[in-house]
């Protein structure tokens, strides 16, 4: 959205909400650390959730957060819209004109930026030209267009990796992967403050539609696009309609209000240390480890992936099983679709997906336990589960299992996160890790180094060298790199 020009953004920040010491509208407890930041969240394509979660996260954190927007506000945060559809809602519901306005309009990676660093950053072009190509890496995705896809995602990446602030196409001078495309993009917002083709895309029915329908667990583009072609638009008229769905699709319709809020880093580890314990209850000795973003040290992600593991090889088989089927009779998971592991062999080919047993959940988190474990008093996990949902099982009982997860679906001291369980046999566990750690970009230009500059041929799996015609064994992500002849990358640095 902050695709906007020049003239619209903030020029200072008013000086009259300086002296205050308390949140707008949020406990007194809490305590505001940046008092001349006033933050006043779009709910329009965000959705009241989302603003929610987002709204808590902020003030959290010591940003002052404003329900209602007011001259004491200093940054607009919005996401999927553009500055003229801000301006003309904003000028609808609160009546506020755009004479005068001198509020920051920005996207929302100003707001995830600054929730990361602790801090609220300036606003630069930056995060106006992230947004643009995400935009557009988004829609080409929503296309199947991959080379697209990965074109404007690897162009936004290097954007958010310059150490300096882009106001001029000389300040792109001599820097890589950004295709004319992008640079067409880039200077275009930056002569004129947007981007006549983003702009158009964030208003196109067909893009709405599939972005809206693919936020559902469950749902790819191609089903996305079929319910397209057949007329439906909303949520609601999908859910009026007579289409048949999966039963992954229908849990992800039922709780998509809860899947579409971000997961906190505080709920990722209370789900782990909650497998933690179910895993143990069957084979104690076994090692949970937390990957994807969390594990990069990001403080939000959209789901908790849990990769589980022993150092005696063998050990880990059919513990899936026990775990989901328990934790689900406890009422802790209340979707879960197991799939074996595909094949014993290791493949000597590159491959995009991985083919260890894993198990696809929803979970059923308890908000009281969040609110526990962020006051340091974690209680027994085995709390978490719900009256209604005892003596569920996960692969009998479909019917009653059905009305627990509707039922489930009502309930507000409860929230659903997606959680990956992964199982992997601990001779494949380094690069298992290396793999589920992402991120995806990072983990797509590895495995190309690999092939075009070492010959090798890296996965989830394993790394085999063609020259060699031998597989070479890693006990850690270190000696991984090592056969790359790589420095090592820690994980907080993978974010590309």
């Amino acid at each position: 959205m902050a695709l906007l020009p020049r003239k619209r953004r903030c020029k200072g920040i008013p000086t009259s909400i300086a002296s205050q010491d308390h949140l707008g509208g949020s406990n007194p407890n809490d305590r505001v650390r940046f008092s001349e930041v006033g933050i006043f969240l779009v709910e329009r394509r965000m959705g009241a959730s989302r603003r929610r979660f987002l709204t808590e996260l902020a003030r959290k954190k010591g940003f002052r957060v404003e329900e209602q927007m007011s001259e004491s506000v200093t940054h607009v945060v919005s996401e999927n819209n553009t500055g003229n559809e801000v301006l003309e809602l904003l000028e609808k519901q609160n009546g506020i004109s755009r004479t005068g306005f001198n509020a920051a309009l920005v996207e929302i990676t100003w707001f995830t930026e600054s929730m990361g660093a602790g801090r609220p950053l300036e606003v630069e072009s930056r995060h106006q030209l992230q947004e643009a190509l995400k935009v557009l890496a988004e829609s080409a995705e929503l296309n199947e267009s991959e080379a697209r896809n990965l074109a404007f995602s690897r162009a936004s990446s290097i954007l958010k990796s310059l150490p300096y602030t882009v106001t001029t196409m000389e300040d792109l001078q001599g820097i890589p992967n950004l295709g004319v495309h992008s640079r067409k993009v880039i200077k275009e917002i930056l002569e004129d403050g947007t981007c006549s083709e983003v702009e158009n895309l964030l208003r196109n029915e067909r893009y709405q539609t599939l972005k809206r329908f693919t936020s559902i667990f469950g749902v790819g583009v191609k089903t996305a696009d079929k319910w397209y072609r057949e007329g439906l638009r909303t949520l609601d008229e999908l859910r009026a309609s007579d289409v048949k769905l999966t039963r992954e699709q229908e849990a992800g319709l039922l709780y998509h209000n809860d899947l579409n809020v971000p997961v906190t880093r505080t709920e990722a580890d209370l789900i782990k240390q909650i497998v933690e314990r179910a895993v143990h209850k069957f084979l104690p000795t076994a090692v949970v480890t937390l990957a994807g973003g969390f594990r990069r040290e990001k403080e939000i992600g959209h789901d908790v992936d849990l990769l589980i593991t022993h150092p005696e090889e063998g050990k880990e088989e059919g513990l899936l099983c026990q775990v989901v089927n328990w934790m689900t009779t406890e009422g802790l998971i209340l979707y879960g679709d197991i799939t074996g592991s595909s094949h014993k062999e290791r493949s000597k080919e590159p491959e995009i997906f991985d083919h260890f047993e894993k198990c696809l959940s929803i979970f059923g988190l308890k908000k009281e336990l969040v609110n526990n474990l962020e006051s340091k008093n974690l209680r027994n996990s085995d709390s978490l589960a719900g009256d209604e949902t005892q003596g569920i099982g996960l692969a009998d009982h479909k019917e009653a299992a059905q009305q627990v997860m509707v039922a489930a679906a009502c309930n507000k001291d409860r929230k659903a996160v997606r959680v990956d369980l992964v199982v992997v046999p601990y001779s494949q566990y380094a690069y298992a890790l290396l793999g589920w750690t992402g991120s995806r970009l990072f983990e797509r230009d590895l495995r190309r180094y690999a092939k075009r500059l070492k010959n090798m041929s890296l996965s989830s799996h394993s790394l085999f060298d063609i020259e060699q015609n031998a597989f070479l064994p890693a006990a850690t992500e270190e000696e991984i790199f090592v056969h790359l002849g790589l420095e090592y990358i820690p994980p907080h640095e993978r974010n590309a």
